[in-house]
């Protein structure tokens, strides 16, 4: 299944809850999103890993985190001064993560790219929900960023004084974002704690002191987490390992798996066939953007058809004019993303 398939079938399920007002366990949720998605299934072992991992991402990961910095060195909380919003403080932290995970996948994808291992890393984003009551001030603040493989998604959200960590399968992305399944569906992975003192702001993992200095270190953690539940391998050496080695599949990550490329269908291998020469054939996002672009134009061209056909003011003229017009806003918004795409390519093309 692609990544655009996972996406469509999850938004499926976000307006269906959202309908419906339905509440359930985490089983139920994950059964809800295989009957949008036939091809979607967590394997048992991942589940297995999932709950392994889970049992020890409490104070055991605190007390190893607080344990890496020297017995003769002072263990500050005071690493930053404190703000005088809770939430600036949260935003910084994951700012600095982020950062982490940013160079961790660019390493790893080195050797993941093709496979179902592939990390792709959505910088942090602000989200606010606002009220016709409260129209001044946002009601609700929410700042997220998140990897993503194949099959799982590690997010990662600052709300009020304290950063969660969670875990879900990709099909449920959206409508865990979209607050269409609950915190008691896909409780917190990890609870990363704001604390502050008089002399300024610390951070507690299972009631356990960690310096922002061991931030590198916990970002590997939870980096390996995100491979180790989509490849359903793990090695007990992994857990809280020291990495004194970079992070490497197969060696002190996914121990034991053998990464396989995930097939080619027909039409991509021909945008990325190579040239008489073997090299890459030169623009082939360009070439895939042309093939989508007609394919949006072919969509297009029918919605407006049916609406041509259909009597004005009816529901069914109502409801191809929103199509139409989500249609329209989705193609602007790919080209959009192309011209900033393109410029930012020739502009290091010319650099080079």
């Amino acid at each position: 299944m692609g990544r655009f398939n996972n996406l469509w079938a999850s938004g499926k399920f976000a307006i269906k809850r959202s309908q419906e007002f339905e509440r359930s366990q985490m089983e139920q949720a994950v059964k809800m999103a295989s009957e949008m998605s036939s091809e979607y299934s967590v394997p048992e072992n991942s589940r297995e890993i999932f709950d392994a991992l889970k049992a020890k991402r409490g104070q055991e990961t605190g007390r190893w985190l607080n344990g890496l910095m020297p017995s003769d060195a002072e263990k500050p909380m005071e690493t930053q001064a404190a703000s005088a919003n809770a939430f600036d403080d949260v935003t910084m932290w994951i700012n600095l993560l982020c950062k982490q995970f940013n160079e961790l996948g660019y390493e790893f994808n080195k050797k993941a790219i093709g496979t179902n291992l592939y990390v792709s890393v959505e910088k942090p984003k602000l989200i606010e929900r606002r009220n016709d009551d409260v129209w001044y001030r946002p009601v609700d603040r929410k700042y997220m960023c998140r990897l993503t493989t194949r099959d799982w998604s590690l997010i990662v959200r600052g709300h009020d004084d304290k950063v969660s960590v969670y875990v879900v399968p990709a099909d449920m992305i959206m409508a865990f974002e979209n607050d269409n399944a609950s915190e008691t569906e896909f409780p917190a992975f990890m609870i990363i704690q704001r604390t502050t003192t008089g002399a300024g702001v610390g951070w507690k993992i299972g009631g356990e002191l960690v310096p922002v200095e061991t931030m590198p270190q916990l970002a590997k953690e939870l980096f390996g987490d995100l491979i180790r539940l989509s490849s359903g391998v793990m090695n007990s050496s992994e857990l809280h390992s020291t990495h004194g080695k970079p992070l490497s599949m197969g060696e002190n990550i996914a121990v034991g798996y053998s990464p396989q490329q995930l097939p080619v269908s027909a039409a991509v291998a021909q945008v990325i066939a190579p040239s008489a020469d073997g090299k890459p054939a030169e623009q082939t996002i360009l070439k895939a953007c042309d093939i989508v672009d007609e394919i949006i134009e072919q969509e297009l061209k029918a919605l407006y058809a049916r609406a041509g056909q259909a009597k004005p003011g009816t529901d069914e003229a109502d409801l191809v004019r929103r199509r139409i017009s989500a249609t329209e806003n989705f193609h602007t918004k790919i080209l959009d993303a192309f011209k900033e795409y393109t410029h930012a390519t020739l502009l290091h093309e010319g650099e080079e």
